[in-house]
């Protein structure tokens, strides 16, 4: 009886044990901080709230301009892009990590709105060259001064070479993130999980 007790005390202090173990939701060493994800998890957290609060201030300099956040997005990207470059659709989707068929859209609502312009590639028929008319360019120009203010005040902690820095992180994030979206988006696809776990030999 004394043995039973103590193979019951070992059991119970495994699973104790086992209870503590810290659940990670990562595994590269990169992402684990003394054992834990718990910096990952807050680093996560706070792009979050800091993505939330950027799209609020978009949709903001829209509302001003009377436009969408994305109407906005595309229309000072095309002004940016076209002082460098003829710029299309590819371009403007490339820029703003958006699918091209969304962008369409998107260009042909500012088209409607005689905020952009359009014209024929000279070097590529089939493709087409967006510039900013003079009412866009004139939107622009009226909400700079306030785009100045918000911006300043939005990314205050910056110094030195951050800008740089972030710039680039973020380049390579959005890459990664455009391939655990794919993941995500089969891992979830309905008969996935039962199909992973048949192969797995899990009934």
């Amino acid at each position: 009886m004394v043995a039973d007790r103590s193979v019951s005390g070992d059991a119970d202090a495994a699973l104790e044990g086992a209870e503590n173990v810290p659940l990670l939701t990562v595994s590269r060493p990169a992402l684990i901080s003394n054992r834990t994800d718990r910096d990952f998890r807050q680093l996560v957290h706070r792009l979050l709230a800091f993505s939330a609060r950027l799209e609020t201030i978009r949709s903001g300099f829209g509302n001003m301009i009377g436009l969408s956040g994305i109407q906005y997005s595309a229309l000072i990207a095309i002004a940016h892009l076209s002082r460098d470059q003829d710029v299309g659709i590819k371009e403007i989707a490339d820029h703003l990590a958006l699918s091209g068929s969304f962008v369409t859209l998107v260009i042909g609502q500012l088209t409607t709105l005689s905020l952009i312009a359009k014209a024929t590639n000279p070097d590529d028929r089939r493709r087409v060259c967006l510039t900013v008319t003079e009412k866009g360019s004139g939107l622009l120009s009226e909400l700079a001064p306030t785009q100045g203010q918000v911006n300043d005040l939005l990314f205050a902690p910056l110094e030195g070479d951050d800008l740089h820095s972030m710039n680039a992180m973020f380049t390579e994030l959005v890459s990664s993130g455009d391939s655990a979206v794919r993941l995500v988006s089969y891992l979830a696809a309905p008969g996935t999980t039962e199909r992973s776990r048949r192969q797995n030999g899990v009934a």
